[in-house]
């Protein structure tokens, strides 16, 4: 099966949630955002909207002072399963008009958490001297 995502994503550890305001014509939300990418997140929330919906977006990632607004589009959902009490139910937003300086914000705060491909070669050893 392949990988249609674009974006690798990341998971926020539960300590590090950041919390995400939202909003439609009929609802105002409250969601917790579990993984990030820079092409958009997954928002837990037991309300999840459709797929194709815009949603308005305010979330700040951690040492950020700046909110990031922007809008999501909803692009899958997962209900609450009974059966799966551990998976989450939720929506992946995919971000849509984000700002430059947003996109920038969101790349330093992935780079900040994720572990690095390559490690310079003089902390390597090969054992081979």
């Amino acid at each position: 099966m392949q990988n249609k995502r674009k974006n690798k994503r990341i998971q926020i550890k539960e300590c590090l949630e950041i919390e995400i305001d939202m909003h439609s014509e009929s609802n105002f939300y409250t969601g917790f955002v579990t993984n990030i990418s820079s092409g958009g997140i997954f928002v837990a929330t037991y309300e999840p909207e459709s797929v194709g919906v815009k949603i308005p977006i305010k979330f700040n990632l951690p040492n950020h002072d700046v909110d990031i607004n922007t809008t999501g589009e909803v692009r899958w959902r997962r209900e609450f399963n009974p059966w799966y009490p551990r998976t989450q139910p939720g929506m992946g937003l995919k971000f849509i008009d984000l700002q430059s300086r947003d996109q920038q914000a969101i790349n330093e705060y992935l780079n900040s958490i994720r572990e690095p491909y390559f490690y310079p070669e003089e902390e390597l050893s090969t054992g081979s001297d």
